[in-house]
């Protein structure tokens, strides 16, 4: 059968069911999947998951400040949807608003330090959502509000659900990578002496607590390569010091450094 020929789907001879030629189709069949073809999907696959994963760890900008625009923009979106479909009363669109709306400030509390009275409301979000405590549990919460926003179909809620769905699967690969990466740095054994006075060097500004940025030399110091959005998810886990905004200090990172079970299952735990 020459290129660009075209088959006649259905006739009068050969075995024919409800007027399509059965063997018309397995002829058709047998030149799209063909083990080329097969080779050329696998190897299609392969290089979007690469560039998924690139993008996952060398984006420019921080995963947080991705989510915390994407919750902005769910709470926001649905607000406005739900103000349209009360008036047009769409009971199953109105309830999906709903959950969005909540997922979308869920999606705020969990990225935004900000966030009021933060420190009163985590205390529940770590008793009854311990699953929000690792880093896939978020990019597993950012992917199912993203779809139940996205199912709504309408251009706001494609954009801003399919956003929030591919913000989930970033999170759930960067989390993992960094764990693998991480599950060294736990097994490696430094004197008090040693990892303090690593974090000292850290500590350009003498103030104590080191920033995000100083976290990422202070961890090449003990010989580990960690990518951008690697590090900001490490230095996601550690506990910040008081009164130091989003900073960490020698006892947020020394209980960090022997905690055993901050990677748990090839996953992040998120202190």
């Amino acid at each position: 059968m020459a290129y660009g020929e075209t088959i006649p789907l259905t006739s009068g001879s050969g075995a024919n069911t409800g007027g399509i030629n059965t063997e018309t189709v397995k002829k058709v069949a047998e030149n799209v999947l063909t083990r080329e073809n097969a080779e050329k999907a696998k190897t299609f696959v392969v290089g979007q998951v690469d560039k998924l994963k690139t993008m996952a760890s060398d984006g420019d900008l921080s995963l947080r400040f991705l989510a915390y625009l994407g919750g902005i923009a769910m709470v926001v979106t649905s607000i406005l949807g739900l103000l349209g479909r009360i008036l047009t009363f769409k009971i199953i669109h109105i309830v999906f608003d709903i959950y969005t709306i909540f997922l979308g400030v869920l999606v705020l509390f969990l990225e935004w330090d900000g966030f009021p009275q933060k420190e009163k409301y985590d205390v529940y979000i770590k008793r009854y959502f311990h699953f929000l405590d690792f880093v896939w549990g978020r990019g597993i919460v950012y992917f199912v509000a993203g779809s139940i926003q996205f199912s709504m179909l309408s251009l706001l809620d494609l954009v801003v659900g399919g956003f929030m769905m591919a913000l989930g699967v970033l999170y759930i690969i960067v989390g993992k990578a960094t764990a693998d990466k991480l599950k060294a740095v736990h097994k490696a054994v430094y004197s008090d002496h040693a990892i303090a006075s690593k974090f000292k060097k850290a500590d350009a500004e003498g103030t104590g607590t080191i920033n995000v940025e100083q976290f990422g030399n202070l961890i090449k110091s003990f010989g580990m390569e960690l990518e951008k959005r690697e590090t900001e998810i490490a230095f996601l886990e550690i506990p910040k010091a008081k009164g130091a905004g989003d900073r960490i200090d020698l006892e947020g990172f020394k209980s960090w450094w022997t905690k055993s079970d901050s990677v748990e299952g090839g996953f992040i735990s998120i202190a």
